[in-house]
């Protein structure tokens, strides 16, 4: 800021008082722009626009560092750029300023078990999950189970699964996983009976539908099997997923013939 020459008290006083609103953290007005920009880098994010993500959050975090909300969303930009490193390193400056972050910790869990680092990754969703204030602890209690299978932890992955479903009984993916689990033991009447009471949850879940019908192929229960088939192509949209389900419906009806 241009200052007149000849008044150096002045100056003194305009650079204490600056260091001072320093030392005091960003202006109400500057966290205000830093919110507002945050929440259009978020915007630009959920729409896959990444360099306008990017653009928005750094700014946003120039004008609010103090701010882990703006560290947690940089975080997922660059998870989204596959720049796995730098979003480890954004998630965890989200936990160190806020350590019961619920939302970074089940964030940079995901991050640390993609790099395999499971015990890392486990402590992370255990976090998550455990924080009272947590809307979704279904969501860290999903991931810590598969944390646990990929791990090769069967035993722990099933109570995770069986966890989260306690929080949210309608969190259908951990239906789906918990038979999974059944699934590698051989428990495919357990496996059936979980993906059952998932379909009676959400009627119009499509995945569990495709898994109960593989999963009574393998107890020799083909007309049970053909109606879950059936069921897929009547809900699902997704390409794939109807073409499988054709495939063993196509199958199903020739044998019965």
């Amino acid at each position: 800021m241009t200052r007149p020459p000849k008044t150096p008290f002045l100056r003194v006083i305009c650079l204490f008082a600056a260091i001072l609103a320093g030392c005091a953290g960003p202006s109400a007005d500057r966290k205000k722009e830093a919110d507002a920009r945050m929440r259009m880098g978020v915007t630009y994010l959920e729409q896959k626009n990444l360099p306008m993500a990017m653009q928005e959050l750094t700014k946003a975090s120039e004008l609010d560092p103090g701010n882990a909300e703006i560290d947690m969303a940089l975080g997922l930009v660059y998870q989204s750029r596959g720049d796995m490193a730098k979003a480890e390193e954004y998630l965890r400056r989200a936990t160190g300023k806020k350590p019961d972050y619920a939302d970074a910790r089940n964030n940079l869990g995901i991050v640390l078990a993609g790099r395999k680092a499971w015990d890392e990754a486990i402590r992370e969703f255990e976090a998550a999950a455990s924080n009272v204030m947590y809307t979704t602890p279904e969501r860290a209690y999903f991931n810590l189970g598969e944390a646990y299978r990929l791990k090769g932890d069967p035993a722990n992955a099933e109570g995770a699964y069986r966890r989260a479903l306690r929080a949210n009984e309608r969190y259908a993916p951990a239906y789906v996983a918990l038979s999974a689990v059944f699934g590698g033991q051989g428990k495919w009447k357990d496996a059936a009976s979980v993906l059952t009471r998932c379909v009676e949850v959400h009627p119009d879940y499509a995945p569990a539908w495709m898994e109960l019908g593989l999963v009574n192929l393998r107890l020799s229960r083909p007309a049970e099997a053909l109606k879950a088939f059936d069921k897929v192509l009547a809900v699902s949209n997704d390409v794939e997923l109807r073409k499988q389900a054709a495939g063993y419906v196509t199958l199903l009806g020739a044998e019965k013939r």
